[in-house]
């Protein structure tokens, strides 16, 4: 197990217990949003050089009216010198929710938008496969030319034109080919 889901079921199971699941999750993900690459929050939480009673200080005057939980959190992490790790422990935390809820998010990269059709298709596939509903998450890609990729957890399927084409390409180059019989013709 990753630190990130290491942290991430710690994190569940403390907000599972306070029935504060979404909340956390809601209120983790605009305190890592506040500390997007480039701001000024980032630059001091992360800087070595701060005091962390001061990072704490800063921390608890941020997330004032925010559920304990979660800024308990953001303090362990500054405490162990993994707060630039938060963006990983929430996309596992969100992992961990979806799961928990019976819920796996499907990721559809197309080089069009999809049809409402191949959208039902995509779910009915999956709840076949796992059991549970799939949350689709759809991003459009010309680049892939045709067809789709999909991503299931950690489970990759590239059915695009683009891969298909490549494979062909690299076939192509690998596959002898005898020129004595074709200059014979």
């Amino acid at each position: 197990m990753s630190v990130a889901a290491t942290y991430a079921e710690a994190l569940y199971e403390a907000a599972e217990a306070q029935s504060a699941v979404d909340q956390v999750r809601t209120e983790l993900d605009e305190f890592a949003a506040a500390m997007a690459p480039g701001t000024e929050l980032r630059e001091a939480l992360l800087n070595p050089e701060f005091d962390p009673k001061a990072k704490r200080a800063a921390v608890e005057e941020l997330m004032e009216g925010a559920h304990p939980v979660s800024t308990g959190f953001v303090q362990v992490l500054i405490d162990r010198g993994r707060l630039a790790e938060i963006d990983d422990v929430l996309a596992a935390y969100g992992r961990r929710v979806d799961a928990a809820e019976g819920r796996v998010v499907v990721t559809a990269v197309t080089a069009i938008p999809l049809t409402p059709e191949l959208r039902e298709q995509i779910r009915e596939k999956v709840r076949a496969q796992t059991g549970r509903d799939a949350e689709l998450e759809e991003t459009v890609d010309p680049s892939i030319i045709g067809g789709l990729v999909l991503r299931v957890g950690d489970v990759v399927v590239d059915a695009s034109l683009r891969t298909r084409l490549e494979e062909m390409r690299r076939s192509l180059e690998t596959t002898p080919v005898d020129l004595s019989k074709a200059v014979e013709a």
